[in-house]
């Protein structure tokens, strides 16, 4: 009777699918949940598997990223990725670092007493306006559509008192 009792159980393990590698060939979009197509490490099609992120982080991993699929209720059709990885594009990180990076280089990278920003362009939207404390040294050339205004002076509506109908010139 125990032997009966075993292989009925070990049939019913059978059926269950455990956690497994996959490799991320297609990312779809539009989806509440982003999904992706992959090819299972055993040459089988995954179609349609749920991407699961952490909230407030969002991801597009490109095509050949490294996948550890989960088939809820050990049900293949029913698998969510809850892992991916591309060791082509990662960035090496310290213990205690932490760093957001594309496939492009593009990087934010936080690291002990500093955050290291590497991008071709930055774009800060910040409409009620922005505030920088400490020294600011900038090696290249400013633009302001507005106002510059140093030690409470203003560039666009400084006077100069006293000067003498002539006008002033570039400092050489």
């Amino acid at each position: 009777m125990i032997r009966d009792v075993m292989r009925y159980v070990e049939r019913r393990l059978a059926g269950i699918r455990l956690a497994y590698r996959a490799r991320l060939s297609t990312l779809g979009k539009g989806a509440a949940m982003q999904l992706v197509q992959a090819e299972a490490l055993s040459g089988e099609t995954l179609q349609a598997a749920e991407l699961a992120q952490h909230f407030g982080f969002t991801s597009g991993p490109p095509a050949g990223t490294q996948l550890i699929v989960l088939p809820l209720g050990g049900s293949t059709a029913h698998s969510v990725i809850i892992a991916t990885e591309n060791g082509a594009y990662r960035v090496d990180v310290q213990s205690g670092e932490a760093c957001i990076y594309s496939q492009w280089g593009d990087k934010v990278h936080l690291k002990r007493e500093e955050i290291e920003v590497a991008t071709r362009r930055l774009v800060v939207t910040a409409p009620d306006g922005m505030t920088l404390a400490g020294d600011v040294m900038l090696a290249g050339s400013l633009t302001a559509t507005g106002d510059v205004v140093a030690g409470g002076v203003s560039l666009q509506h400084h006077t100069h008192p006293g000067c003498q109908g002539g006008s002033t010139g570039e400092a050489r």
